[in-house]
């Protein structure tokens, strides 16, 4: 024992007595803490979102809560919920034994910084009937930010939002309810298309707030105004009947209206989107010799590089070049009469069915 004390002393001696620095012992079975979690692409992006929010359609409280921030929140129609508040739901879903929700996605984009992935994704909710409640679907916009936080990804918000027909609904009611950004006068391009011409039946689509259906009916057309938004119908009526006007307002969805067969003396597509298979419904619903009157934003415009989409040079020629008459194609730079009526790139189209 003494001979083995001896020993250590002279082993400290000589680690003192050297210049070789003695390394620190490290605590076993420690691995170094992990300062950055990988690096999120969009794929990944996509399926940690999909199955993480698949957990809520399960009503998996666990599952969902484990990828939580501690100051996560869900924004959803005007309301703001926190973790506990979203899992305690959660919690008694599953107690009750609710059937499991499924989810169609659809339009999604993925933005990837250093430190925080941003998922949007439009998604069909399939919501299955439970008790007296029926089966629906359910169709909104879900944008959940991810932020890396040390070694791994957390949700840090989730935001929901309504789209399809009910969210085009609030969106234009608010619209037409504050009044502005927007010209309040007809469209001159159908002013001047019309001018002289016989009045007939006539049908605007996405009517709005009437400017169009209204001129239309002072003119003595048979107008009919078909608009989703509620707000806009109501007053495009106010304003006929203070000015003694007929107007057929129809509060309907574009996405299902009938717009019926050789029944339109004339059709107005004015600033009502760039939707192809709109304009394949529209074309037999008008009479021989009836008139197409489209106004919108081109493609290439700085409105539709950010927002709605807009018609390429050529694209609406092409689907009229079979049983109508071109009358206009153009494109040019002039003041829209939506989007706060700046100058941007536009096209004007008028075609006459054969």
């Amino acid at each position: 024992m003494r001979r083995l004390s001896v020993l250590f002393l002279v082993a400290c001696t000589t680690a003192r007595s050297s210049n070789v620095p003695v390394e620190p012992a490290k605590p076993v079975g420690v691995t170094p803490a992990v300062q950055h979690a990988p690096a999120f692409d969009e794929a990944a992006v996509k399926e940690r979102t999909h199955a993480w929010l698949d957990t809520f359609d399960r009503a998996d409280p666990q599952g969902f809560a484990e990828p939580l921030g501690a100051s996560f929140v869900w924004f959803k129609d005007s309301r703001f919920m926190d973790k506990a508040l979203v899992t305690n739901g959660l919690q008694r879903r599953k107690d009750r034994h609710l059937p499991i929700a499924t989810r169609t996605w659809g339009e999604e984009r993925v933005f990837v910084a250093e430190d925080v992935a941003i998922f949007v994704g439009l998604a069909i909710e399939h919501l299955p009937a439970f008790e007296t409640n029926k089966a629906q679907d359910q169709e909104g916009w879900n944008t959940v930010v991810w932020a890396r936080e040390g070694g791994r990804w957390i949700v840090a918000q989730w935001q929901w939002q309504r789209a399809g027909a009910d969210g085009e609904k609030t969106r234009w009611n608010e619209i037409f309810r504050n009044g502005s950004g927007f010209n309040k006068k007809p469209n001159q391009l159908l002013v001047d298309t019309i001018k002289g011409r016989k009045p007939g039946t006539a049908i605007d689509i996405a009517m709005g707030q009437g400017r169009n259906a209204l001129y239309l009916a002072a003119q003595g057309w048979k107008t009919t105004g078909v608009d989703i938004s509620d707000e806009g119908i109501n007053q495009a009526k106010a304003e006929a009947a203070a000015q003694k006007l007929a107007l057929d307002a129809v509060l309907a969805d574009m996405d299902t209206y009938d717009f019926g067969t050789a029944k339109w003396d004339l059709v107005t597509m004015i600033y009502a989107g760039a939707d192809a298979r709109l304009v394949a419904r529209i074309k037999p619903s008008l009479k021989q010799g009836g008139l197409f009157i489209c106004e919108h934003f081109h493609a290439e415009s700085d409105i539709a590089k950010r927002g709605p989409r807009g018609w390429a040079t050529g694209e609406l020629a092409a689907l009229f070049k079979d049983g109508f008459k071109i009358l206009r194609d153009d494109v040019v730079e002039d003041n829209a009469d939506w989007a706060g009526q700046r100058k941007t790139k536009l096209v004007r189209f008028v075609a006459q069915k054969l």
